[in-house]
C-alpha cells in the first residue's frame, strides 16, 4: 500500500491538482443532476481511483507490465472534471467562485516565467535563431532534392522541427540514453573533445553529408580543407562547412 501512495504521490507532484479534482469529485456528487455527466466526471473516475488503491489490483497490474503502474492515472479526466466542477460553481455563486478561483490560482499556481526551461521566443518559430540561418543557408532549394547535414546533438530536435528538407545521420534515437538503440558512430565522434579531421571526414562521406556545423569551440585534430570540408559560413556558436567530397543528388534520381 505504501507503494501505491508513493506513486500516487509523485504522480500529483505538488499536492494541489491532486487536491482540487478530489474536491471536485465530492462537489459534483453532491450537486450533480445529470446521470450521463455524473457517469461520466464521477462515477467512472471514482472506481478507477478505487481499483487503483487496491493491492490486489495493483499486484495483477504487476504481473502483467511492471514498473508502469502510473499510467492508471492517466485514465482520470482530471483537468476536465476540475474545469467543469468551477464552471458549475461560479454558475451558481459568481462572485463567490470567482473569488475561489483567483484563491486557488495564487495558492497553487507557479510564475511560469520565472522556470529555468522557459525562454524569450527569438522567432515565430520558438526556435533558436541560430537554427533557423544554419537551415535557411544549407537547405535545397524547392523542387530540390533533399540534403544530409550533420550538426551537433544540441541542434538535432530544432532542426526537425523547422524543416524536413534536411536529412541528419542520427536522430532523437541517439539522444535518449534509455532508448535502446545502436549509437552512430558520427554521434560517438562528436562528443569527443578533440576530433579527428581525417575520422570526420570518412564518416561524413560514409554518411553522404553534404554539410558539416561544428560548434565554434570544438577542437580539431589536423586541418579540415586537406579533406575538402571548406566553410561556407558561420553563426555566433557555429561554423558551416561544405563537404565538398559529397555530391548533390540529381533531381529525380
Amino acid at each position: 500500500m505504501q507503494t501505491i501512495m508513493t506513486i500516487f504521490k509523485d504522480y500529483g507532484g505538488s499536492g494541489y491538482f491532486s487536491i482540487l479534482f478530489l474536491l471536485a469529485l465530492i462537489y459534483l456528487g453532491f450537486t450533480e443532476e445529470d446521470r450521463r455527466i455524473k457517469t461520466l466526471f464521477v462515477y467512472i473516475p471514482a472506481v478507477i481511483l478505487i481499483l487503483f488503491f487496491l493491492p490486489p489490483f495493483y499486484i495483477l497490474y504487476n504481473r502483467l507490465d511492471e514498473g508502469t503502474y502510473y499510467r492508471i492515472l492517466w485514465l482520470l479526466p482530471m483537468t476536465i472534471v476540475i474545469a467543469y466542477a468551477g464552471c458549475r460553481i461560479i454558475g451558481r455563486h459568481v462572485k463567490a467562485g470567482v473569488l475561489l478561483g483567483c484563491l486557488v490560482l495564487i495558492i497553487s499556481g507557479n510564475y511560469v516565467y520565472n522556470s529555468q526551461h522557459i525562454t524569450p521566443a527569438e522567432n515565430l518559430y520558438h526556435l533558436p535563431q541560430e537554427t533557423i540561418e544554419i537551415c535557411d543557408l544549407i537547405r535545397p532549394a524547392e523542387g530540390e532534392e533533399r540534403v544530409w547535414a550533420l550538426f551537433p546533438a544540441e541542434q538535432v530536435h530544432f532542426v526537425r522541427q523547422y524543416t524536413t528538407t534536411i536529412q541528419m545521420p542520427f536522430g532523437r534515437d541517439n539522444l535518449v540514453e534509455s532508448w535502446d538503440r545502436i549509437i552512430h558512430p558520427l554521434y560517438t565522434l562528436l562528443q569527443q573533445e578533440v576530433i579527428p579531421a581525417e575520422e570526420l571526414s570518412e564518416l561524413s562521406i560514409e554518411s553522404e553529408c553534404h554539410y558539416i556545423i561544428l560548434l565554434k569551440s570544438m577542437k580539431i585534430d589536423g586541418n579540415l580543407k586537406d579533406y575538402g570540408i571548406v566553410q561556407i559560413g558561420e553563426t555566433e556558436n557555429y561554423l558551416v562547412y561544405r563537404n565538398t567530397p559529397v555530391e548533390f543528388y540529381e533531381y529525380g534520381n
